[in-house]
C-alpha cells in the first residue's frame, strides 16, 4: 500500500512516446476487410493483432492510402475516442496520479505545432505531469496512432492493433534533453522504439542516468522499424546490449520479450535479460500470468516466478463493466513505477519486485474499465482511491499462492 509517511519527495523523469490515440472499438479482426490487410510474413507492413505498424508501411503493403483504407476497416465511422497515448506518457500520468504530492513527474518529448498537437497539449494539461520540457517542433506533424480494438478477440479478452504516424518524433534527439532529466531518482524510457533517435541512443542515455545515481526503468513497445530492417532477427535495445546492464527494471510484454532476447520461451528470455545484467524484469501477457525475476541488487532477490492477473477485474469485465484494453500495459508500467517510488521514498535499502508487480497488475486491470489509456481525474487522489479496493482484493487472491 502507499506509505502513510514519506521521508522525501521523489523526482521522476520520463522520455519516449507521447501521441494522440484515435480509438475505434468493436473492430472485427476476422472480417474480410481486416483479413485483406493482415500480415503474411514478419515485417511485411500488414496489420497483426497486438502489434504496431507504421502508416507508410501499411500503405505499401495494401497499395492504398491509409486515409482511404481506414473507412473500410471501421465502416466509415469516426473514432469512438481520441485520447492521450504512448507507453511513456500514459505510464507517467498514471504514476503521477497515484503518487500525488509525494513526487514530481516530468515528461521530456516533442509535438508538432498543428491542431492535433494543440489538442494533445490541452489534454495533457489536465494531468499532474510536469510539461515544462515538452517541446514544440515548428512545421511538424504531431505523432498519432490509430488503435483498432476487437473486444471479442482471444476468447473475449480483447486485443488491439496499431497504425502509427511518427511525425515530429523523428526529430527528437538525445541532445535535445538537458541535464535536468538525469537529476532524478527514477529515469523512465518508455516506448522509445517509436521515437527512433532516442531509441538508438538508449545505452548512452541510460549510462548518463546511472552516472547520476538514478534508478532506470525501460518499458518497451513493438519495434516495427527494426522488424522491417531485419525480419525475424533479435531487436536491438539502443546501439548495444550494454543497455541491459544499465537497466534496473525492464518491463516488456510477451512478444517483445521474445523478440528482444531472440529466445523462444519466456523463461529463456528472462534468463537472457538477467545474464546481460538487467536487475529486474517484468513480462506481461495480456490476461495471462505476469512473469517476474530479480537479482540481489537494489531489488531483493527473486527467482523466476509468476503472478496471476486480478480475478476481481476479470469478474467485473465478464459482468459487462468494460471499456477497452488500450493502455493496459502502459498503466501496468505506471503502477510498477509508482510502487518503486513509494518504496524509495520510505528509504528502503532494497525494492520488493512483487509489490511493484501487484500495483502494476491492478493498474493494468483497471484500464479495462474505461476507453483509452488515460483516465482523467476530477480530483487529485481519485484514481488511487478507485485502485485501493482492487489492490486489497488482489492481496486476498494471492495470499495463499506461493506467498505472493
Amino acid at each position: 500500500m502507499p506509505p502513510r509517511t514519506m521521508e522525501r519527495k521523489i523526482k521522476v523523469s520520463g522520455v519516449g512516446c507521447c501521441l494522440v490515440d484515435r480509438i475505434y472499438d468493436h473492430i472485427d479482426f476476422g472480417s474480410e476487410a481486416f483479413r485483406r490487410v493482415t500480415s503474411r510474413t514478419s515485417g511485411d507492413g500488414g496489420l497483426e493483432p497486438g502489434k504496431l505498424e507504421f502508416e507508410e508501411e501499411v500503405e505499401r503493403f495494401s497499395g492504398q492510402r491509409f486515409a482511404e483504407l481506414l473507412p473500410t476497416l471501421t465502416d466509415g465511422r469516426l473514432p469512438d475516442k481520441e485520447n492521450i497515448g504512448g507507453p511513456c506518457i500514459v505510464a507517467l500520468i498514471h504514476a503521477a496520479q497515484l503518487l500525488g504530492e509525494t513526487a514530481q513527474v516530468d515528461f521530456y518529448g516533442c509535438r508538432g505545432d498543428d491542431e492535433v498537437g494543440s489538442h494533445l497539449a490541452a489534454a495533457l494539461s489536465r494531468t499532474p505531469v510536469n510539461l515544462a520540457h515538452y517541446r514544440i517542433e515548428p512545421g511538424k506533424e504531431t505523432a498519432s496512432t490509430v488503435v483498432l480494438s476487437d473486444p471479442n478477440y482471444d476468447g473475449g479478452h480483447g486485443e488491439r492493433t496499431f497504425v502509427n504516424t511518427i511525425g515530429a518524433s523523428w526529430n527528437y534527439l538525445p541532445t535535445d534533453i538537458d541535464e535536468s532529466f538525469y537529476e532524478a531518482d527514477v529515469c523512465v524510457f518508455g516506448g522509445t522504439a517509436i521515437v527512433p533517435r532516442i531509441h538508438e541512443g538508449l545505452d548512452t542515455m541510460l549510462r548518463h542516468a546511472k552516472d547520476h545515481g538514478a534508478l532506470t526503468v525501460v518499458n518497451t513497445v513493438y519495434d516495427s522499424l527494426n522488424e522491417r530492417r531485419a525480419p525475424g532477427q533479435r531487436w536491438p535495445l539502443g546501439s548495444s546490449d550494454e543497455s541491459y546492464r544499465l537497466t534496473d527494471l525492464l518491463i516488456v510484454d510477451h512478444e517483445e520479450a521474445l523478440r528482444l532476447s531472440g529466445c523462444t520461451t519466456i523463461p529463456e528470455a528472462m534468463n537472457f535479460f538477467i545474464a546481460q545484467g538487467t536487475k529486474a524484469v517484468l513480462v506481461t501477457n495480456g490476461a495471462r500470468d505476469v512473469y517476474l525475476q530479480a537479482v540481489n541488487s537494489i531489488f531483493s532477490e527473486l527467482q523466476l516466478t509468476t503472478m496471476p492477473v486480478s480475478e476481481a477485474v476479470t469478474r467485473r469485465v465478464k459482468q459487462g463493466e468494460k471499456g477497452d484494453s488500450t493502455g493496459c500495459g502502459d498503466n501496468f508500467a505506471g503502477g510498477a513505477i509508482a510502487s518503486l517510488c513509494w518504496q524509495l521514498s520510505q528509504g528502503r535499502e532494497v525494492i520488493d519486485l512483487r509489490e511493484a508487480a501487484r500495483w502494476g497488475i491492478v493498474s493494468g486491470g483497471f484500464a479495462c474499465f474505461y476507453y483509452g489509456g488515460t483516465y482523467f481525474e476530477q480530483n487529485s487522489g481519485e484514481k488511487l482511491s478507485l485502485l485501493q479496493p482492487l489492490y486489497a482484493q488482489y492481496l486476498e487472491q494471492t495470499a495463499t499462492r506461493n506467498g505472493a
